[in-house]
């Protein structure tokens, strides 16, 4: 089989930068300096390096309002804007790696979430990691189709059996287990009163939030009466909610036509800032 395609989430190694080098001053620090983008340099070959990555791609979110505050407008309502410094250096910091041949992908509206979701999988007969320390992007690991997943912030690998362990429910149930429980940085509602150990339960016994709410008399008999009121009362939320978990497929991009998607060294990824100077 041929190396697999790592498919990094660039937006985690960037404000992960920017929390390390700034703090809290991050909003105060002037539009020009590079510092944070010196770091995320080297988080970036260090997990290159650590991984022996071969080929590879890079994916962050876009810019622009995502197409999901079309559909619910307060969805991410409550993120604070980038800051001057992140909003000038980031454009230059992906110019740098494209420099170095470094497919980067983004689209207007789009989230990284999005474009990873897109990518996984079009190669067949290829392994694919997801480098990315957002859980939503767990519910694309597949043993199957050989995605797993690689937090480069804890060093842990994740494949379907970890996902499985760690949420009580299989990848394939990660948006509905999501929908139910809603995700308060993201502004996405989920059902009130539902935790996670009764969102596992109902998807071990119902599968899908379709499933839970199709026999309202098998609902009534797993949760107790202020949740089954709760889950009838939420009942549009749950489907808005995982529909906002759920990626989006994007039909502008595609791997083919991007060579062989072969990573640059790890240190030019280092001195990748001198070009972000320039």
């Amino acid at each position: 089989m041929a190396s697999p395609i790592y498919l990094i989430d660039i937006s985690a190694y960037l404000h992960r930068a920017m929390h390390v080098v700034y703090g809290d001053r991050a909003a105060t620090v002037a539009a020009t300096d590079t510092a944070f983008i010196d770091h995320a340099c080297v988080m970036l070959a260090n997990t290159m390096e650590k991984c022996g990555i071969r080929r590879m791609a890079v994916v962050c979110d876009s810019t622009e309002p995502s197409l999901r505050c079309d559909m619910y407008p307060e969805y991410k309502a409550e993120r604070k804007p980038h800051t001057p410094v992140f909003a000038a250096q980031m454009p230059r910091f992906f110019d740098a790696l494209k420099d170095l041949s470094v497919n980067v992908f983004d689209e207007p509206q789009y989230e990284a979430d999005d474009l990873i979701a897109t990518l996984a999988g079009q190669e067949p007969g290829v392994g694919y990691v997801i480098v990315s320390h957002d859980k939503d992007l767990l519910a694309l690991v597949n043993d199957e189709k050989c995605i797993s997943a690689y937090n480069p912030m804890s060093d842990k690998w994740t494949r379907a059996a970890d996902v499985v362990e760690k949420f009580g429910v299989a990848p394939s149930q990660l948006y509905d287990y999501l929908g139910l429980l809603g995700d308060t940085a993201d502004g996405i509602p989920g059902v009130a009163g539902i935790g996670a150990k009764t969102a596992a339960k109902l998807l071990a016994r119902f599968t899908n939030i379709d499933g839970i709410y199709a026999d309202e008399a098998a609902l009534r008999a797993e949760v107790t009466k202020k949740q089954f009121e709760s889950l009838l009362a939420n009942k549009d939320n749950a489907f808005l909610s995982r529909m906002l978990a759920c990626p989006i497929v994007c039909d502008e991009i595609a791997l083919t036509g991007h060579g062989d998607l072969q990573a640059p060294e790890p240190d030019f990824v280092r001195g990748a800032t001198l070009m972000v100077r320039r």
